[in-house]
């Protein structure tokens, strides 16, 4: 005992001691934007403008599973007047993947003005697109510049599906202040109307138990079923830019990164801007644009 006590305590410095290893696994990617990690350590990553990878950590190996329609202007038409941060948003495997081989996928529909949230079937190792299964759609602007998307997808341990959805405002004509205006032309300053809204899904972190057939609403969201002009899907309101979440699977605490207005000093107009990593551990309305 006297022997492996000191060994124990040199080994326990080297540990903790360690410097951080850097392991580049895949380098080249276009615009990528979400990762999920499988039980078998694969990883799977969406890009903007709509490819599917597989990618195995430990060969290095990456395999293109599938390419997905989607309105991304970055691109082909980066100083177009419309959005340019739509696309292929996120992507989270289903609880039960081993079995099941589901992918939920969140893009921005190529015709339609719309970010929508779909399920879709592996087989045989590729995205069957005839396969698709839509949750939600989503409304969405894209003249004038808005921005904004969210489309982070979690899964907690209870199997209820989260998703962010950013608020679809154009953001810089407000010198980087709370774009709040109330007139009637100015649709897409204005972020009352999505983040500030109850009866509107942007903006907001959603919150839904996936089913075989759609989804169903899990008690302890911000509104209950049929409460008037509310939408039962909302677990967050008031988000500006919910880019990427993440849930303690503990404690199925919600954190999320919020992208922040750019002021960079306080005035007349409003607050400095800051990013925020936000925590929720219920439902809530975090205040924006108004706070």
């Amino acid at each position: 005992m006297r022997k492996t006590l000191p060994i124990f305590l040199l080994c326990l410095g080297a540990v903790t001691a360690a410097p951080l290893q850097q392991q580049t696994i895949i380098d080249g990617l276009h615009d990528p934007m979400s990762l999920a990690i499988a039980p078998n350590s694969d990883l799977y990553l969406v890009e903007r403008e709509g490819r599917i990878l597989r990618i195995h950590p430990d060969t290095g190996g990456v395999f293109e599973i599938g390419r997905l329609a989607v309105s991304a202007l970055r691109a082909s038409d980066p100083d177009s007047d419309n959005a340019v941060e739509d696309g292929l948003q996120g992507i989270a495997l289903d609880p039960n993947f081993e079995k099941n081989s589901r992918v939920f996928l969140f893009y921005s529909h190529p015709q339609q003005r719309i970010d929508r949230l779909s399920r879709f079937q592996l087989r045989d190792g590729k995205l069957d697109l005839a396969s698709e299964q839509v949750l939600l759609d989503i409304p969405m602007e894209r003249d004038n510049h808005v921005c904004h998307h969210g489309g982070s997808i979690r899964f907690d341990s209870d199997g209820l599906l989260y998703l962010s959805v950013g608020d679809n405002t154009n953001p810089f004509v407000s010198d980087g202040y709370a774009p709040i205006d109330d007139r009637a032309d100015r649709t897409e300053w204005d972020a009352q109307r999505s983040a500030g809204n109850t009866n509107d899904l942007r903006g907001k972190i959603l919150r839904i138990r996936p089913t075989e057939t759609g989804y169903e609403i899990p008690p302890g969201n911000l509104f209950s079923v049929g409460t008037a002009k509310t939408r039962p899907e909302i677990y967050i309101m008031g988000c500006r830019s919910p880019f990427r979440i993440t849930i303690d699977p503990k404690t199925q605490t919600l954190y999320w990164g919020e992208v922040g207005p750019d002021a960079d000093k306080s005035s007349a107009k409003g607050p400095t801007g800051y990013d925020e990593i936000n925590q929720a551990k219920a439902a809530g309305n975090y205040g924006w644009p108004f706070v």
